[in-house]
């Protein structure tokens, strides 16, 4: 059984030692004095099953080296997955902007369409909204190819330089 008297002692003549151990294994003053006074704790806890009086500094030292490297291991572990999800988090986010743009630009389409000349937006509909080619195209309102392409490149035209606020 280990003394109050005893414990003491043990303390007060290795703490800055283990102290500086730990340290060098996490690199952080605070965190290892932490785990060196946790380890402290756990050895006077369990002081009534512990038999520490023949080799006490070599128990130590094992101790707080492995409970440092085990906060290491915690603490790599919660980086990872801090990480995962802040980018998840980000990934969403920009999902929803991405989402909120798309509806933007697609109402904004909508108007502008809505704008054109009739057989220019008939076109225009029946190219992006139907996926028809140039060919079913002028087959199915009686015009030339040559037509529909004009009418095409007008609509684009026009729809670019409305919509030089969206960056593509």
């Amino acid at each position: 059984m280990i003394s109050r008297e005893w414990f003491e002692q043990v303390y007060k003549q290795y703490v800055k030692k283990l102290c500086t151990i730990c340290y060098n294994v996490v690199g952080d003053e605070e965190v290892a004095r932490e785990i060196v006074h946790n380890v402290f704790l756990s050895v006077w806890e369990r002081r009534d099953v512990l038999d520490l009086h023949s080799d006490i500094e070599h128990y130590m030292v094992r101790a707080v080296k492995l409970s440092s490297l085990e906060h290491l291991r915690t603490s790599v572990i919660r980086q990872k997955h801090l990480s995962i999800i802040a980018s998840r988090q980000n990934s969403q986010a920009n999902t929803t902007e991405q989402q909120i743009g798309f509806s933007e630009l697609k109402s904004r389409i909508e108007l502008l369409t809505s704008e054109l000349p009739p057989q220019c937006r008939q076109v225009f509909n029946l190219s992006r909204d139907k996926g028809l080619s140039n060919k079913e195209i002028a087959s199915l309102l009686n015009i030339s190819e040559k037509t529909v392409e004009a009418h095409l490149s007008k609509a684009l035209k026009y729809l670019r330089s409305q919509l030089n606020e969206f960056t593509f």
